[in-house]
């Protein structure tokens, strides 16, 4: 399938699409535009107040208006001239039937939004992304950059933001990407993403609140892993605790006794030491997660009774809450409820359930556009403390670019399923 510009074009005025997701609801609809947090409208013309970002310079619309721009041939020329251009681009061709498969969730999200968020003066301009070559990546990025785009939705993989974010700043664009890995942001990229980090953060901070000061953690040795360690360190520390073991197994060993053995010991002293506050971080998921999870419990005594069970999104898997060894165990997740509520829309729009991505599409999709409408894209606008609100809750960006989220905190339960035990936070701190 080709994504060029001039064969290919996003009616976003499409009303077919357009009734479709208005007949997905019954009665209000809860709103999942990104508004303030307090309620309170963009201001362009306030000043800031104490705490936030002090004003950047906006970003550059020098090509909008050029020969170069694109011009939807359905629209008039009145019309043409009060366009916003956003670009997407997403590995659209690539040969791994999941990507393709989040990919579409992704634009079906970003197109949602349009529709919810009512931007009828904006069109996207869709570029395949599929390439490794950074180089190809950024002569993409250039080309879209010129026909207009004042901000970039995507890409996905970690080693292509780069190489899109310094395009885009030639005029001041800001990237919304959805890779975790945190070396991807910079230069006005953004991780739109939930990434381990903030899992991470929100787990320890649940359980220092009950209690938990000594944290192990029992994982396979792969980059995110290691980048986990290291914000489980951190989090740790902030909070007046420490991280008293790690062990690394071969990613994909499914019976990695020696490294259970030594992390066992570590966990066992420790909660002889400090009875009740100690946790083990489990960073797996799926199968490899109940084994693991069972190799632990065999082993020695490191149970959720003993010793708390804690994990990142992973575990955010209806498959994993069936499994008995892993009752009490909880892990961090977006307000589930807002998330049924999207997967609902979706489910009557599209015809089918959304992939993983989809409702992370929708909060870039719905943030670019009510930035755009703003004609606020600017980075002091977009890092705005009291942050965004969106189908995965309440989200800020932080001026290194990576992102905080305020998640839900989720528990297994002895009869199944999960059980939310501390609901995400409706404002953020100002001062955190």
């Amino acid at each position: 399938m080709s994504f060029s510009l001039r064969t290919h074009k996003l009616a976003i005025m499409a009303t077919a699409l357009l009734a479709a997701t208005a007949a997905c609801t019954s009665g209000p609809v809860r709103p999942t535009a990104p508004l303030s947090s307090s309620g309170q409208r963009p201001d362009p013309m306030r000043p800031p107040r104490p705490g936030e970002p002090l004003p950047s310079a906006p970003v550059s619309d020098v090509y909008a208006e050029s020969r170069n721009a694109y011009q939807p041939r359905h629209l008039g020329n009145g019309q043409q001239a009060s366009l916003k251009r956003i670009a997407v681009l997403l590995p659209f061709s690539s040969t791994n039937a999941e990507v393709r498969k989040q990919v579409a969730g992704i634009y079906n999200g970003i197109q949602m939004a349009l529709f919810q968020v009512g931007a009828t003066d904006i069109v996207l301009l869709p570029r395949d992304a599929t390439s490794a070559d950074p180089q190809i990546i950024a002569g993409i990025t250039e080309d879209v950059i010129r026909d207009g785009a004042l901000a970039v939705i995507g890409p996905v993989f970690a080693q292509q933001v780069a190489a899109v974010a310094a395009e885009a700043a030639e005029v001041r664009a800001p990237v919304l990407a959805f890779s975790t890995d945190l070396s991807a942001i910079g230069q006005g990229a953004y991780l739109v993403s939930l990434t381990p980090a903030s899992e991470v953060k929100r787990i320890v901070e649940w359980a220092a609140r009950d209690g938990v000061t000594r944290f192990a953690m029992f994982g396979p040795d792969n980059a995110n892993t290691r980048a986990i360690e290291v914000a489980l360190r951190q989090e740790a520390a902030a909070r007046s605790g420490a991280v008293v073991a790690v062990s690394y197994y071969t990613q994909g060993n499914s019976s990695p006794q020696a490294e259970a053995r030594t992390i066992a010991r570590a966990i066992e002293a420790e909660n002889r030491s400090y009875p009740g506050k100690v946790a083990v971080l489990i960073p797996e998921a799926g199968v490899q997660l109940r084994s693991v999870g069972a190799l632990l419990r065999s082993i020695a005594n490191v149970t959720p009774r003993e010793v708390r069970f804690i994990g990142t999104g992973q575990w955010n898997d209806p498959d994993i809450w069936r499994e008995t060894g892993l009752y009490g165990g909880a892990f961090p997740a977006p307000d589930p409820q807002a998330v049924a509520d999207f997967d609902a829309r979706y489910q009557a729009t599209f015809g089918e359930a959304p992939p993983r991505l989809a409702s992370f599409g929708y909060d870039a999709g719905a943030l670019a556009a009510t930035l755009a409408g703003a004609e606020r894209l600017d980075a002091a606008m977009i890092q705005r403390p009291q942050g965004w609100g969106g189908v995965n809750g309440l989200f800020r960006f932080l001026p290194d670019g990576s992102t905080e989220r305020a998640l839900a905190i989720m528990q297994l339960q002895n009869q199944g399923g999960v059980k939310q035990v501390s609901p995400p936070a409706q404002t953020f701190d100002s001062g955190s």
